[in-house]
């Protein structure tokens, strides 16, 4: 009789975070950010590239609303429609979402991905666009027609702030993060993965890169995952917006050429989790840097009876305007937390829920328990309020992020 054989378990490499680093981070990758006179009388920059030394595999994940603006469209389509490929390119400008724009805003969306698919000597499908700005004009062309041609030109391994920078509308900061991790997997020995990015919110445009070898519809699979557990997380505003989009570039320079990372291996693994890593230092970045935000809310649901549950009873917690509010003024009646995780339609006794803010436990076995309200609003003086739910109905976790709201 065979002895079973032993299942060797595997633990993860260590992520070195790449201080400075960003999309460009990655091997195989290069970007720009530069001004095309989308902002009349404003210098700023407006236009930004981040383009592959050659064609590589690509996922893409584009919002769910009816009327996705004419970038997503133009993208989606030279994606076949299936959300992954082969591309050389995305290009993003700012100042002009071209939403609501018809027929001719799909015209000057796909005049834009000739333009760059001229200059990089690429097919106009292996160039993604997207935009952000205001919506229900239809962009002009020129400011295209200045900063495309200018934006391939100054492409560089050092373009990436500039990059982040151009996309930028509401934000007062870039947001960007770069992750490296030394495989442990035995096919890839020796080999240093990185997966960098850049971000920018309320309207989530995110460009995500990587030089471990990924098919596209493996990276899609890694992309779809890491989405959900980061950017589908974050409650900036009501819903999705006409132009959330957010692309995986996978250059495959970090290993051997013909060695694609395979589904369910420890390779697949690493990757994953560098990309979530990077992914959730991204979605706290955009729910703590938009518009008159001034703290970031953190909601941790442990305990709950099941993942459907957990997204419920958190969603609810930080879509709250009400608590949202009273972070904001540092109010100390967290009565309104509590209230928010009644109407979730989420199984729970109500006995067994418990509520901390900022490891200050307020509510317990269904009541306001007595706390130190002067510590806990010392506490609250900082950029991150943590509010932890225990709905003590199970096993099933999850985090949502969103930004205070100051009343009126």
């Amino acid at each position: 009789m065979r002895r079973p054989r032993a299942v060797r378990h595997h633990e993860m490499p260590s992520l070195a975070t790449i201080d400075g680093g960003g999309v460009t981070s990655a091997l195989g990758f290069t970007a720009s950010g530069v001004r095309a006179g989308f902002y009349e009388g404003d210098d700023r920059l407006d236009c930004a590239l981040v383009s592959a030394d050659i064609p590589c595999p690509c996922a893409a994940l584009f919002t769910h609303n009816a009327f996705s603006a004419a970038p997503v469209d133009v993208s989606r389509d030279h994606l076949r429609r299936v959300s992954f490929g082969f591309v050389r390119a995305v290009l993003i400008n700012s100042g002009n979402a071209n939403a609501l724009t018809g027929e001719n805003g799909l015209e000057v969306a796909r005049r834009s991905a000739s333009l760059a698919a001229g200059e990089l000597g690429c097919r106009e499908d292996e160039v993604l666009v997207a935009s952000t700005g205001i919506m229900g004009s239809r962009p002009p062309v020129e400011p295209f027609e200045r900063g495309v041609p200018l934006a391939c030109r100054r492409a560089s391994r050092d373009g990436g702030h500039d990059a982040a920078r151009a996309i930028l509308t509401s934000g007062a900061h870039p947001k960007e993060a770069a992750v490296s991790y030394r495989s442990t997997d035995a096919a890839y020995r020796g080999c240093t993965f990185t997966v960098g990015g850049m971000a920018k919110g309320p309207e989530m445009l995110l460009v995500l890169t990587t030089d471990a070898p990924l098919s596209p519809a493996l990276a899609y699979r890694a992309l779809e995952e890491s989405a959900s557990a980061s950017f589908n997380k974050v409650i900036v505003d009501a819903g999705s917006s006409t132009n959330d989009s957010c692309f995986l570039l996978a250059s495959g320079y970090g290993a051997k050429p013909g060695k694609p990372i395979r589904e369910g291996t420890q390779a697949f693994r690493e990757f994953s989790e560098a990309l979530k890593e990077v992914s959730g230092r991204l979605a706290r970045c955009i729910a703590s840097d938009e518009q008159c935000v001034s703290c970031l809310i953190t909601v941790h649901v442990v305990g709950a009876f099941d993942e459907a549950d957990a997204d419920r009873a958190a969603r609810s917690v930080a879509h709250s305007l009400v608590v949202r509010s009273t972070v904001a003024g540092r109010h100390a009646n967290w009565s309104h937390i509590v209230s928010s995780i009644g109407y979730a339609d989420a199984l729970f006794m109500r006995e067994r829920v418990s509520v901390d803010v900022m490891g200050v436990p307020v509510l317990r076995r269904g009541a306001l328990c007595p706390f130190d309200e002067q510590r806990l609003l010392r506490e609250a003086r900082d950029r991150e309020i943590v509010i932890r739910v225990d709905l003590g109905a199970g096993d099933a976790q999850t985090t949502y992020w969103t930004g205070d709201l100051p009343p009126g």
